[in-house]
């Protein structure tokens, strides 16, 4: 509530001025070119994220439980490893790809430098930074759409998939028009779930690149955060904030009705 009523002041904590503004703060981040260019960030750097993980995680997901169906030795212990990732508190992660992206220490840049390759100026250069930081949530992110989608590939009744190469069906296709539309249900909520994340993320940002080099890594929720603890515009900050919160309940809302939707097909077939 302090958030809400503080979204329509302009509030400066420097000078200590505070004064009633209404809902111009909100006509203000709405009309404003700065908005556009972070929604854009924004927009790029979640669906680049998410959609990496997703098809790495399906992939890895595949493969595990190949390997476990076949028994094949390791996979279950391999299982276990993919997962250390998402163990690790995000912060730590943070300042673990910090390290690895240095230009001279960085394990990227030497082993770049095996093979006769120049350093990469990776977070350093607004060319690169944005991709760094999504190969950075990807890696930690992926063992997590992994496990969901390996429970959910698990739990798929084989009597459907055996009847499909009875009929002559390729792996191709009982993927495909079989298991995932089958496992629709699980990906949504997944999806949802990693798409929340990444909308809500900051400690990447705050860590790695300050939303920068310029402002190539400046996403809603760190410019709300700069906006108000950099700038001192905490009236400001505080609306971006409260329409960074609406923006994510109007997308788990829409995500909920597309779920019920899915599981009311699926009733009626």
């Amino acid at each position: 509530m302090q958030a809400i009523s503080t979204s329509f002041y302009r509030w400066n904590l420097i000078s200590g001025v505070k004064r009633w503004a209404g809902i111009q703060n909100f006509v203000d981040i709405l009309t404003s070119m700065d908005t556009a260019r972070v929604v854009g960030v924004t927009l790029e750097y979640t669906a680049l994220s998410v959609l990496l993980e997703l098809v790495v995680g399906l992939g890895l997901a595949l493969l595990v439980r190949h390997g476990l169906m076949q028994k094949w030795p390791g996979f279950a212990a391999f299982r276990v490893m993919l997962c250390i990732p998402i163990m690790i508190a995000p912060l730590i992660w943070a300042f673990y790809f910090k390290s690895m992206y240095s230009p001279q220490f960085g394990i990227f840049n030497i082993v770049l430098g095996w093979f006769g390759i120049p350093p990469v100026a990776w977070v350093n250069s607004s060319s690169t930074a944005l991709l760094s930081l999504i190969v950075a949530d990807a890696w930690q992110w992926t063992p997590f759409m992994f496990a969901v989608l390996l429970a959910g590939l698990l739990t798929l009744p084989e009597e459907v998939t055996e009847a499909a190469i009875i009929d002559g069906a390729t792996r191709w296709q009982i993927l495909k028009w079989i298991e995932l539309p089958l496992l629709k249900p699980i990906l949504m909520v997944a999806l949802l779930l990693r798409l929340i994340d990444s909308l809500k993320n900051i400690d990447l940002i705050i860590v790695i690149t300050q939303g920068g080099p310029g402002t190539s890594t400046e996403i809603l929720n760190y410019y709300a955060y700069s906006t108000s603890f950099q700038g001192f515009q905490v009236g400001y900050g505080a609306a971006l904030a409260l329409i960074v919160f609406v923006v994510i309940m109007a997308l788990v809302l829409a995500l909920m009705a597309a779920l019920n939707r899915t599981s009311a097909k699926g009733a009626r077939g």
